[in-house]
């Protein structure tokens, strides 16, 4: 059952060298997302096999940063994007772990925060106590890795999960949780680590490698 009152999720990344803890409070947003974006993410982190389930979906919850501390290790951030245009996406450069998706202005109080950040010790027992099911599965199709997993369902982006999302980035702006964040300087407001934005040859090149991975 989602927590009704605030709870928090331990962070880790998978060599435990940057650490840190999620506050929630009953109004996150757990989704799967399949889109094409997120597993060329993986690949860019050349961990594919360990980071999408086996549909190809990437686990991410949608909280304000104010609610995201990084107690350990925050020099090791690193962030890329996969273009010009697109999310910055934070990952640790000690391990290759994501952390989380975000916007490119940091008054916007959005983070995707990535699931494979909650740390080798929270099994999922533990995780969806702490947040509940998978509320829908996005941005397909799903891609079947394992015969054995029962079929699932894959919407564009349903109407109701579209105005749950906007719930929660509301809440953010009301509750001014755009800060502080673990990825951008308070007063400046400029990232904490510089992003790499790949190159259309580089891109293109992780497109491939999502359209024959299996």
């Amino acid at each position: 059952m989602l927590v009704s009152m605030p709870a928090q999720l331990p962070l880790s990344c998978s060599c435990g060298h940057v650490r840190g803890e999620a506050k929630l409070v009953g109004r996150e947003l757990r989704l799967a997302c399949h889109c094409a974006d997120c597993q060329a993410f993986t690949h860019f982190l050349d961990r594919p096999d360990e980071l999408l389930d086996a549909y190809g979906a990437t686990e991410v919850v949608q909280l304000p940063p104010a609610r995201i501390e990084i107690t350990q290790g925050a020099e090791q951030l690193a962030c890329m994007r996969l273009s010009p245009i697109g999310l910055m996406r934070w990952y640790t450069s000690c391990c290759d772990t994501p952390v989380a998706n975000t916007m490119t202005n940091p008054g916007v109080p959005f983070t995707g925060l990535m699931l494979a950040f909650a740390g080798p010790n929270v099994d999922a027992s533990t995780r969806d106590q702490l947040l509940g099911p998978i509320r829908a599965r996005v941005n397909g199709p799903a891609r079947q890795r394992d015969p054995d997993a029962p079929p699932v369902t894959v919407a564009k982006f349903p109407l109701g999960t579209i105005l749950r999302s906007i719930q929660v980035l509301a809440g953010g702006w009301f509750r001014n949780e755009h800060t502080p964040s673990p990825f951008f300087d308070g007063t400046t407001g400029a990232p904490r680590a510089t992003p790499r934005v790949l190159s259309e040859d580089e891109r293109e090149k992780l497109r491939e490698r999502v359209l024959t991975w299996a």
